[in-house]
């Protein structure tokens, strides 16, 4: 299998929120400025396909050479930097809510628009840099097809780290890689 990376479409915006120390301090706040600062492997090709065909699906590990490997919460700590604290937030599917997408919107980002025939929200079309910066980087945590449109849990989910909830982002994005893996 071949596989092909488009780079981020917002660096500006990065660019913008490294220079912006209440960006940086929200991301650090909520567990995820190290992880923000942590360059895509998308950018590295050969490194992401030779992770790819490593992968065992079945067992759920990596097999080089003759060795086994375990894909650990640990493991992605301290590649990424991500919190190991706090509840393991939900980054894909829904989530239980009384609010309609919409409605979070509203109560979010009432300027920001929706995608074409989609109930999700242009990242870019949000005002706020720090929230702009939090969602980009809850998306590429989630490992969405499109990370420049957030759902409605990725709106919760940013609320929650402005108002300094801290997750244990490091357990979600395990389980996301090894599904992503598996898929």
């Amino acid at each position: 299998m071949v596989v092909e990376w488009k780079e981020r479409e917002h660096d500006i915006v990065d660019a913008s929120a490294i220079e912006d120390e209440g960006c940086m301090n929200a991301l650090r706040d909520c567990g995820l400025k190290k992880f923000f600062l942590t360059s895509y492997m998308r950018s590295q090709p050969e490194l992401l396909q030779f992770i790819i065909d490593a992968w065992d699906v079945d067992d759920q590990v990596f097999r080089l050479r003759n060795q086994t490997l375990e894909l650990e919460v640990s493991d992605v700590y301290f590649i990424t930097g991500l919190s190991r604290r706090g509840a393991v937030p939900i980054l894909t599917g829904s989530r239980p809510s009384g609010e309609k997408v919409g409605e979070v919107k509203a109560r979010v980002c009432p300027e920001a628009q929706f995608g074409q025939r989609s109930a999700k929200v242009l990242i870019n079309t949000i005002r706020d840099l720090t929230l702009k910066a939090i969602l980009f980087t809850i998306t590429r945590a989630a490992g969405v097809q499109a990370p420049h449109k957030a759902n409605k849990n990725h709106l919760i989910l940013a609320t929650e780290c402005l108002s300094l909830t801290i997750f244990n982002w490091a357990a979600a994005v395990t389980t996301n890689i090894k599904r992503q893996l598996t898929n």
